[in-house]
């Protein structure tokens, strides 16, 4: 799976330039994308929330500074990006839930007290790792090897302890920072024709009294990206009296998910926080190419660096059809509403939202930014890979039944004067089948 890249002016004290932040493709809503040799994932939620810590980004020119870059193959729809400044007092922390997983989790944000780390964290050898998951220093938990194909790999778990820190009678949750190396539409094709076992998203177990482990939640989805967050609610995991009184669990997995950091933390009132929704002060489509990628080592993502281009020509064989000119797009990601900024590989999207004045009393502010949309790999496993065309649509659940012919589609129906001022720009594959000639 590709992805759209966040960046933004970084907080230093003296900023330069632009700081990778994570991943903004909207993944749950990801068109025609074949998650076996047979099934096309439906499309249940188009809405996603991700979290920009305050320390990362700092106002230039009384303004927020955020540039969407589309670096992979693919084509993106995007219908509404905003950004909310959420402040909260000393001794709390706000995150969102960025993980995909069907039923998707409701967007939302989730405040706690300060999290704290487990009492001991093992690997699926009996290694210790508390360190590894420890700290937030992208360093991450790879103990389980490289399988036949990317993003797949052995039944793989970490086990982790709570101590007697952890409150018995409060609301808790298992917060999980890393990434996700996956596979994409072809490989699970593949893997659908295979014997091998396909993907298991993670599960959350317990030990019983007898040392036994059981299933307590399933289903659980995986990390959306790179530099992701989950959030697992603990409520009633361990209230069974057949369950240890140590109150370890397990998160396991076939899958290749890299953990940087493993934490648990209270649930704290929401009411402790304030919301503030910044105003859109300008929103700009332009054409930049190609960001440098680098890798730390192999276990590590790859990130891009906005600061260094790799190249400014066609990378990828881009998808044929009408994308949005070049200007100011704020009209079409003022709501959502269907009418949506259509966006193709090697551009760029800059943000601009008007900056708030600094907090007091101790307080930090943090941010979200919401995105509504969809993207489209340009796999040629997936559902109509190769055009722009059929566009997506609010209520469209199943991509294999949009309506092909553009004239016949109700958003063209509702705004056809959108591809009169806005969806001029034709792009084809045309100079990158040159170039492989």
């Amino acid at each position: 799976t590709g992805e759209d890249t966040l960046s933004l002016h970084d907080a230093l004290p003296i900023w330069r330039q632009m700081s990778f932040v994570k991943d903004c493709s909207p993944w749950n809503p990801a068109l025609g994308l074949r998650i076996n040799a047979q099934v096309v994932a439906n499309v249940e939620q188009t809405e996603e929330w991700f979290r920009i810590p305050g320390s990362a980004i700092a106002p230039r020119d009384n303004f927020y500074d955020l540039r969407v870059t589309a670096e992979l193959w693919e084509t993106f729809y995007i219908d509404q990006y905003s950004l909310m400044a959420v402040d909260h007092p000393p001794g709390t922390e706000v995150f969102t839930d960025e993980r995909f997983a069907m039923p998707q989790p409701k967007p939302q944000l989730y405040v706690t007290k300060t999290p704290k780390p487990f009492a001991r964290a093992k690997d699926d050898l009996g290694q210790d790792v508390s360190v590894v998951v420890g700290a937030l220093d992208r360093q991450y938990l790879d103990t389980f090897g490289r399988g036949q194909y990317q993003g797949l790999t052995r039944d793989h778990w970490v086990e982790l302890e709570l101590g007697e820190d952890a409150p018995r009678d409060k609301k808790l949750y298992l917060i999980g920072h890393g990434w996700l190396h996956p596979t994409d539409a072809t490989i699970n094709v593949a893997i659908g024709q295979s014997s091998l076992t396909p993907p298991q998203g993670l599960t959350l177990e317990v030990q019983d009294a007898q040392g036994n482990w059981m299933v307590a939640k399933s289903g659980l989805g995986f990390l959306s990206g790179k530099l992701k967050t989950m959030v697992i609610d603990l409520d009633g995991v361990f209230r069974s009296s057949s369950v240890n009184a140590a109150r370890r669990l397990r998160l396991r997995t076939n899958m290749e998910i890299y953990w940087d950091k493993l934490e648990w933390a209270e649930a704290a009132s929401s009411d402790v926080i304030k919301i503030q929704k910044l105003e859109t002060a300008g929103a700009e489509l332009r054409y930049r190419g190609f960001s440098q990628f680098s890798q730390a080592n192999a276990s590590s993502p790859e990130l891009p660096d906005y600061n260094q281009l790799a190249g400014t020509a066609q990378k990828w064989r881009d998808l044929t059809g009408y994308y949005t000119r070049y200007g100011d797009v704020r009209e079409l990601l003022a709501a959502t509403d269907d009418r949506m900024l259509i966006m193709n590989a090697g551009d760029e999207l800059r943000l601009k939202f008007a900056a708030l004045s600094a907090t007091s009393n101790g307080w930090t502010r943090d941010f979200v930014m919401i995105g509504d949309g969809w993207t489209k790999d340009g796999d040629y496993n997936c559902t109509y890979a190769a055009t722009v065309l059929p566009l997506p649509f609010h209520g469209l659940k199943d991509y294999n039944r949009a309506a092909i012919r553009l004239e016949d589609n109700p958003i063209y129906k509702r705004y056809p004067q959108d591809w009169q001022t806005y969806h001029t720009r034709f792009v084809t594959p045309d100079a990158f089948t040159r170039m492989l000639r």
